[in-house]
């Protein structure tokens, strides 16, 4: 048989798959050196971690750069000439569309605020004065106006930002058109729109300068009619009502008392030996009175008399004659005073006088008119009450007592007229007992038990889902572990297993046996002279 092999001649054709593990083609290195044990347990664990690299390297290089925000607030203006810089600087930005802020990617931050601040307008606002420059010739004398009311908004809400604590501002002027009409002439108004920086709240003091300072600017505004709010919603220039300014007052006053009770007692009894309340109670009620009264007696401003008298002739009497018709005698003179009224002349009746006399009398009524105004704050009541430990005052006397409640009156202000109560008293102090929280209260724990949980979920992946994919990947499924030995069991023709040598790689020695067994069912003759060879054992027929 031309295929058979020489007796004494060796056969490295057939034998050098068994006798060479490194021959054959690139693939059957590859393969060959993928079969060993330790590349084969150590080959899952660095593909899992190939994969892991290159889903991060594949979401480093797809994901977006991380963006910082360049500009906030920007008028359309502004954005406009800053995107045409960040155009011509080749810098990639997006804009938010729901706050208009302009945003760039981290790295090229500064880059492009230097871009921005390199060109001056952009970087300084425009103020009223540049909008009045660029107001276009010949302009209409309504388009004046709206400018001019631009100019002095603008103007106003640079100002108003350089408040701490505001961020951006917005200013609305209300002003109405003049008219010849007093009646028709409608008062200005304004309302003024802040956005405070994050955690930031405005005092009441900023409010009324910011009120203040609007009203100013414009002639004719009171302050009255500005309004400010702020990005919330909420109306800051809204005065307080009549029941938060007594709450207010109130409470600033009984701690006052409270403190006046303890400055006073605390060197005497000690820090904790007593405690003290105080209720006030105040009048907020704002009247104004107005009263005119007048003197009902009255003073006498002038005085006037006039009295007249008439005499009126003697009529005739007696009998009638000659003597009766006779006229009187002629008077005669005498030098001298009268020396009284001459005596009536017989037979003739005495001259009848008549009188008349008036007076005027005018009286000055004095009149007073008084104006008063009482202002909310007016204290009507005050209660105080002052208990004191019996540890503090173990011998003390009713006498001290009343000394101490004297005291307390006289720190306060009591007055038992007006109706305020004062009242001490001596008591146990039982002591306050703070017990702590439990440990499940606490800050800490609930952090712990986040991380807990989160560490049990990673054990339990790496338990149910990593570590049985390692051990599919290690297990070998042509050749099963064997029991009780190293040895990796190998694949007799049969059908039973066969122990592996050691220092002989399994895959490569199945492989081989795979030849062999081919070798045998093709050429039985060939395989039996190979196999004699191998065992250095003579034919039969040179033995003999």
């Amino acid at each position: 048989m031309s295929d058979l092999v020489p007796a004494g001649a060796p056969a490295p054709s057939l034998l050098a798959p068994l006798t060479d593990p490194g021959g054959g083609s690139a693939f059957t290195r590859l393969r060959s050196f993928a079969g060993q044990g330790p590349v084969r347990r150590v080959l899952p664990i660095f593909l899992g971690l190939s994969a892991l690299g290159g889903v991060a390297l594949t979401y480093a290089t797809l994901a977006p750069a991380p963006q910082r925000v360049l500009y906030a607030q920007l008028s359309d203006n502004e954005r406009a000439g800053i995107v045409d810089a960040l155009d011509k600087a080749n810098i990639a930005y997006k804009i938010d569309n729901n706050t208009g802020s302009l945003s760039v990617n981290e790295d090229d931050l500064y880059k492009a605020r230097m871009i921005v601040a390199s060109d001056g307008a952009l970087a300084t606002p425009q103020s009223g004065a540049d909008m009045l420059d660029s107001l276009p010739m010949g302009a209409s004398k309504a388009l004046e106006g709206e400018r001019l009311r631009a100019a002095r908004e603008r103007d106003l809400m640079l100002t108003i930002m350089e408040i701490d604590g505001v961020e951006a501002v917005r200013v609305h002027l209300a002003e109405g058109e003049k008219s010849v009409f007093v009646r028709e002439n409608l008062p200005p108004s304004a309302s003024v729109m802040v956005r405070l920086a994050r955690g930031r709240q405005m005092a009441d003091s900023q409010v009324t300068a910011i009120v203040n300072l609007v009203a100013a600017s414009v002639p004719g505004l009171s302050p009255e009619a500005v309004r400010v709010v702020d990005q919330h919603g909420r109306l800051l220039s809204e005065k307080g009502s009549t029941d938060g300014d007594r709450l207010e007052l109130q409470s600033r006053m009984e701690n006052k008392l409270r403190e006046q009770v303890s400055q006073l007692l605390t060197p005497m009894l000690g820090q904790g030996n007593f405690s003290s309340e105080i209720q006030v109670d105040l009048d907020m009620d704002q009247v104004t009175s107005a009263r005119e009264s007048y003197d009902k007696e009255g003073v006498v401003r002038s005085e006037t008399q006039e009295q007249s008298q008439s005499t009126a002739p003697a009529a005739a009497v007696g009998v009638p004659g000659a003597l009766s018709n006779t006229p009187p005698p002629q008077p005669t003179a005498s030098p001298g005073p009268p020396q009284g009224t001459p005596a009536p002349v017989a037979g003739v009746a005495p001259a009848q006088v008549n009188g008349e006399s008036s007076s005027t009398r005018t009286f000055e009524l004095g009149r007073e008119v008084a104006v008063a105004n009482s202002t909310p704050g007016k204290l009507k009541r005050v209660s105080v009450a002052v208990a004191i430990s019996q540890a503090a005052m173990k011998n003390a006397k009713a006498a001290d007592i009343d000394q101490i409640k004297q005291l307390v009156s006289a720190a306060v202000g009591a007055d038992t007229q007006r109706g305020d109560q004062v009242a001490v008293v001596l008591r146990k102090f039982e002591p306050v007992i703070a017990e702590p929280p439990q440990f499940y209260e606490q800050p800490w724990f609930a952090t712990v038990l986040r991380n807990a949980v989160a560490l049990i979920a990673v054990l339990l992946v790496l338990l149910l889902g990593v570590r049985p994919l390692i051990k599919a990947f290690r297990r070998d499924p042509a050749a099963p572990s064997a029991q009780g030995s190293g040895d990796v069991p190998l694949l007799a023709p049969g059908g039973s297993t066969l122990p592996a040598p050691h220092g002989i790689d399994p895959a490569i020695l199945n492989q081989q046996v795979g030849l062999a067994q081919r070798l045998v069912e093709e050429r039985p003759d060939s395989a039996l002279a190979a196999l004699r060879q191998m065992l250095n054992q003579p034919e039969a027929g040179s033995a003999r």
